[in-house]
């Protein structure tokens, strides 16, 4: 269950950083009623409890639960090394680009996914990231409106977000390494940055949990997400750590560090600070920062067959 901020107690709204229509650029968090964030968790609760169901039914192989789930399963590789993990970082910590050497090793074994890909899996995932095509808005605001039901999804939407999920899963499973990766997030009009401080960290609090319906664009170095038109300083990003999701961005020196996170991601805020980055020519600027850990529940499942 998505553990709310003690504060939003004496509210009748919450903020829900993923209600807000979005771009692979930026998500837009909007309030809802405490209400609608409950039925919210709920319905999110009971698809998790389908998934679970399907996981213990007897005489299914992996291949055909996956069919069935309403949420894409986590399929990321074991980790080889302790140096291929990623960490959140410390409050003063100076938010680095990341290296050509990371960039090279992910692209590469990104690229080795994406050429053996399917047609109608790269095809959606093209459809997806093409602002042009609408495949963004369309797919994600659907999913938000259900709270990650494809079942409510267009037979069309419903088989294009399950060639998504395989294609990301496909990633995952090649990937042996760790994430740390940054997202925007525009605020409501009411905050700037006299108050973005105080608001963002009474909304997110350590340990209250944060969901992503929707698909999610995000970036490996936090200068390249830094938005040029936020003259009121409203857009926060979070900073996300996970094994999940699958490398968009480009080979070693490119300031094209992109990412695309899964859709029914559950995450737990860890902390919320000012955090300073510096670009790859060594400029140097200040964002807010929400600090997040995935914590996507997978159910236990039998042994595979």
């Amino acid at each position: 269950m998505v553990r709310y901020s003690k504060s939003l107690a004496r509210t009748s709204t919450v903020l829900d950083a993923d209600r807000g229509q979005s771009t692979p650029q930026s998500k837009s968090a909007i309030p809802i009623s405490l209400e609608d964030a409950a039925h919210r968790e709920d319905d999110r609760a009971g698809l998790r409890d389908l998934d679970a169901r399907l996981e213990r039914a007897q005489g299914l192989t992996r291949a055909q639960r996956d069919a069935q789930r309403i949420s894409p399963r986590d399929a990321a590789a074991d980790i080889d090394h302790p140096m291929k993990e990623r960490r959140l970082l410390a409050p003063g910590t100076t938010r680095q680009p990341l290296s050509g050497r990371q960039q090279k090793a992910r692209r590469k074994a990104a690229l080795a996914v994406l050429n053996k890909l399917p047609s109608t899996q790269y095809r959606a995932l093209t459809d997806l990231m093409d602002e042009g095509s609408g495949g963004w808005a369309r797919i994600n605001d659907q999913l938000s409106a259900s709270a990650g039901d494809i079942e409510a999804l267009s037979e069309r939407d419903t088989a294009g977000v399950r060639r998504l999920d395989r294609a990301i899963q496909a990633c995952e499973a090649a990937t042996d390494r760790g994430h740390v990766v940054y997202a925007n997030v525009r605020l409501p009009t009411a905050i700037n940055r006299s108050n973005i401080e105080a608001y963002t960290q009474r909304q997110y609090q350590p340990g209250d949990e944060v969901a992503f319906d929707r698909y999610t664009g995000a970036a490996h170095s936090l200068h390249e997400i830094t938005p040029v038109d936020d003259p009121a300083g409203r857009v926060a990003v979070f900073e996300i750590q996970t094994r999940r999701g699958i490398y968009l961005g480009k080979s070693e020196g490119s300031d094209d560090s992109a990412h695309l996170l899964p859709r029914g991601m559950q995450l737990r805020v860890v902390g919320v600070h000012h955090a300073t980055y510096q670009g790859r020519a060594g400029e140097q600027g200040s964002r807010m920062v929400i600090q997040l850990v995935d914590a996507t529940p997978e159910p236990a499942r039998r042994s595979e067959q």
